[in-house]
């Protein structure tokens, strides 16, 4: 359960039993180490701190097609045992690495996928006010990257510094500089066997 979020199958538990050798729990561990299940169930528990949906919620509820390649890049990330330094650099900026990180068999940019998860925010079609929506957006990509790599909200350094607290009003707005400079693109987004 912990490693694939699975139970073993009758079959399995048959096998474990019958091998009396002393590296038996060891290799049962390996084994479920080298699944891809591993990276399925790691990665649903990340996406989860990042808020991943394939939809953009809201009533009209529209969807994102490209969502399920930042999902995919998590699978692999886990799977592929990435240093949890290194995914932190890609998922804030893995768009600006020198050497990203490449897929050993598709030599696509992997690094340049880790920002993905900032688009995964709530929007609308028309909203009635555009400032407005556009700042609620920005909110919730800090507030999400306050959630995910510094396990606090940061939404109260908006208003006015806090004595006790780390974030100031003045990191607050330079990482929403940051955001609002940025713009999404769809890098790595179409099959290169469909160009």
């Amino acid at each position: 359960f912990d490693l694939i979020g699975l139970p073993p199958s009758p079959d399995e538990i048959d096998a474990f039993l019958a091998d009396e050798s002393p590296m038996a729990f060891e290799a049962v561990v390996d084994r479920l180490l080298a699944s891809p299940r591993f990276g399925e169930h790691w990665a649903r528990k990340w996406m989860d701190v990042v808020r991943y949906a394939e939809t953009k919620a809201f009533e009209a509820d529209y969807t994102m097609p490209h969502a399920f390649k930042y999902r995919d890049y998590l699978i692999r990330v886990f799977n592929q045992d990435v240093a949890f330094d290194r995914f932190a650099m890609e998922s804030l900026a893995g768009d600006l690495l020198d050497q990203p990180r490449l897929d050993p068999q598709t030599n696509e940019n992997e690094s340049v996928k880790g920002p993905g998860f900032l688009y995964l925010t709530t929007g609308q079609h028309g909203p009635p006010d555009m400032h407005g929506d556009e700042a609620r957006v920005f909110e919730d990509m800090i507030n999400v990257v306050g959630k995910a790599f510094q396990a606090t909200t940061v939404a109260w350094a908006r208003c006015h510094d806090h004595k006790f607290d780390a974030v100031t009003t003045e990191d607050y707005y330079s990482l929403y500089g940051v955001l609002a400079s940025s713009r999404f693109d769809y890098r790595n987004a179409v099959s290169r066997d469909v160009l």
